[in-house]
């Protein structure tokens, strides 16, 4: 073999051996921008999962207000009508005792 042979097969391999450690310097550099978009997509997930939860978090204490203020106003309305009925009640019991006593004394 030449001499000039032998020199472009070195050189051939040199060029080789520069693009295998370029591709593993790509390939590492890949793989770092990829844990590192994993991890930004990780924490941007939990905190959107933490907004989502405290959001929801808010909405059902809403919703228990608004439950408890319709609770309150119903048994205000409730206890309304139960002291009205009684008092109904009492005076229908005042009326027949009145009546009662009549019947049994007169108007003396």
């Amino acid at each position: 073999m030449s001499i000039k042979t032998i020199e472009k097969v070195k050189e051939i391999e040199r060029q080789a051996e520069a693009l295998e450690r370029d591709y593993e310097s790509q390939l590492q550099d890949l793989k770092e921008a990829t844990e590192t978009k994993i991890t930004q997509l990780k924490e941007t997930y939990e905190s959107e999962i933490e907004k989502f939860k405290e959001l929801e978090q808010e909405h059902l204490e809403n919703k228990v207000k608004n439950l408890h203020t319709i609770i309150q106003k119903e048994l205000v309305e409730q206890t309304v009508h139960l002291e009205s009925q009684f008092k109904f009640k009492q005076q229908e019991l005042v009326n027949e005792v009145v009546k009662e006593v009549m019947r049994r004394y007169g108007n003396s």
